[in-house]
């Protein structure tokens, strides 16, 4: 189980995408996908480990920002 890097509202930062190693866009990207995928809105808060893996906010497993990840 990865370390937890985000856990605010709002977008992440750019400490995350780093950690994650993608670019900014990319992260943002994903994040929309895995959200739309799992009937969150855009305002509803995630936890992001450095695995990739994102959860809701009750820590039920929703996505991977690796597994959604576009490169152009």
């Amino acid at each position: 189980m990865g370390r937890i890097i985000w856990y605010q509202s709002g977008n992440p930062t750019k400490y995350v995408s780093q950690a994650l190693g993608i670019e900014r866009w990319q992260l943002r990207d994903a994040l929309h996908k895995i959200k739309a995928k799992s009937g969150l809105s855009g305002s509803d808060s995630v936890i992001i480990h450095d695995d990739g893996r994102v959860t809701d906010a009750r820590g039920e497993d929703v996505g991977n920002i690796h597994d959604e990840v576009s490169t152009g």
